[in-house]
C-alpha cells in the first residue's frame, strides 16, 4: 500500500520570513542620543575656540607690552640726558637723548639702510655725539608719552626725531607702539635710573610690567 506523505499546515498568523527594522520608539531614541552627543561636542569645540582666541589675545596684548618696554630700556640704557621724569612721581612720560639710530646720512640726511657709521645724533658729523665743545650738537630727544585721546582705548606712543633733514628741533609724527594701556608711569629712582611701569588690560584681566633702565652714559 503507497503511503500518504503528510503535510503540516501552517497557521494563517505565522509568517516565514524575518522582517528587519526599527520601530517608532528605536528611532526616537537613537535620535535624542545623537542630539546629546552633538551638543556636548558643540559645546566642547566652542569652549575650546573661546579660550584659543582668549589665550591668543592675552599673549598679542602681553607681547606687545614686552616689546615696548624693550624699546624704552634700549633707549634709554643708551641716552646721555633724561629731561623727563624728573623728581616728580609717576610720571606719564619718558622723555630721553636720543642715541641709538644710524640710519641716515649725517652729511646729506638720505636715508641708508646700513647707516654710515656715525650716529644720527651726531649732528656735526665730527664723530662725537653731544660733546661738550665750543659747538656742541644739540640734543635730539626721543619721547615715550600716555594718549589719552580714545577714552576706550589709551595708547603709548613714541616720537623720535627726524634725521631726514638739517634741522635738529624737528620730529617725526607720533608713532604707537602699545594699545590698551591702562597705566603708565615713569620715576627717577636715581640720577642714572629710570624705573617704568606699563599696564595693560587684555578686556580680561590687566597686567602689569615693571622694570628699571640704567643708563652707561650718565653719572
Amino acid at each position: 500500500m503507497d503511503k500518504i506523505p503528510c503535510m503540516r499546515l501552517l497557521p494563517q498568523n505565522e509568517r516565514t520570513d524575518a522582517v528587519c527594522g526599527l520601530t517608532l520608539i528605536e528611532v526616537l531614541v537613537a535620535v535624542a542620543l545623537t542630539s546629546i552627543i552633538v551638543t556636548g561636542l558643540y559645546q566642547v569645540l566652542a569652549n575650546a575656540m573661546m579660550t584659543y582666541e582668549t589665550v591668543n589675545s592675552r599673549q598679542d596684548t602681553i607681547g606687545a607690552a614686552r616689546a615696548a618696554m624693550e624699546r624704552m630700556v634700549m633707549f634709554a640704557g643708551r641716552a646721555d640726558a633724561v629731561e623727563t621724569p624728573g623728581s616728580e612721581m609717576n610720571v606719564e612720560t619718558l622723555k630721553i637723548s636720543e642715541r641709538v639710530y644710524d640710519m641716515y646720512d649725517n652729511t646729506s640726511h638720505a636715508f641708508a639702510a646700513d647707516g654710515d657709521r656715525k650716529m644720527d645724533a651726531d649732528n656735526d658729523g665730527d664723530g662725537l655725539i653731544n660733546e661738550d665743545t665750543a659747538n656742541p650738537d644739540i640734543l635730539e630727544w626721543v619721547e615715550f608719552t600716555l594718549d589719552k585721546t580714545d577714552a576706550g582705548n589709551w595708547r603709548l606712543t613714541e616720537t623720535l626725531p627726524d634725521y631726514s633733514t638739517a634741522d635738529v628741533d624737528d620730529t617725526l609724527p607720533p608713532s604707537v607702539i602699545c594699545d590698551r594701556v591702562t597705566a603708565f608711569a615713569c620715576n627717577r629712582v636715581a640720577p642714572d635710573v629710570v624705573e617704568i611701569n606699563l599696564t595693560v588690560d587684555d578686556g580680561e584681566q590687566g597686567i602689569t610690567l615693571k622694570t628699571r633702565a640704567k643708563s652707561r652714559w650718565l653719572p
